[in-house]
């Protein structure tokens, strides 16, 4: 599902904004962050896995255009450097440790569950930021 979606991402992105495709990946995460919490058979985190492709794919294109649109002349690699050190590095270890820690005191489908109240608390607030921007793709 990644591949076809990287495909269709640049087009989305020029037609609903950046802002909007960002708003949207993230909550295709809280959908998938559910399934996991409330499946019962493991058939049913194919659904989670077909959307994994959706997520990532609009939410690394929406993330690096935005990142080539904001970088300084002669910076469009560094800015996308830092975007990838921050996801891959950064990101990805303290999601590790956390997950695993919450793992361990809570549970996995409690984890899962925090997780998907945590992301949805997170996609109101860049809501609410980005509401308050003149640059704003929302209206």
């Amino acid at each position: 599902a990644g591949a076809p979606m990287f495909w269709f991402s640049g087009p989305l992105t020029e037609a609903l904004g950046n802002d909007v495709v960002l708003v949207l990946s993230l909550l295709a995460y809280v959908a998938r962050f559910l399934n996991y919490a409330w499946m019962k058979h493991p058939y049913h985190a194919l659904p989670a896995e077909a959307l994994r492709g959706i997520t990532f794919a609009m939410f690394w294109s929406s993330g690096s255009m935005y990142a080539h649109n904001i970088s300084p002349p002669g910076m469009k690699a560094t800015m996308l450097l830092t975007m990838n050190a921050m996801y891959g590095g950064l990101g990805q270890s303290l999601g590790a440790i956390i997950g695993g820690k919450l793992q361990t005191n809570f549970g996995t489908a409690k984890t899962f569950i925090y997780s998907g109240i945590f992301d949805f608390c997170f996609v109101g607030a860049l809501v609410m930021y980005l509401l308050t921007r003149s640059d704003r793709a929302f209206t």
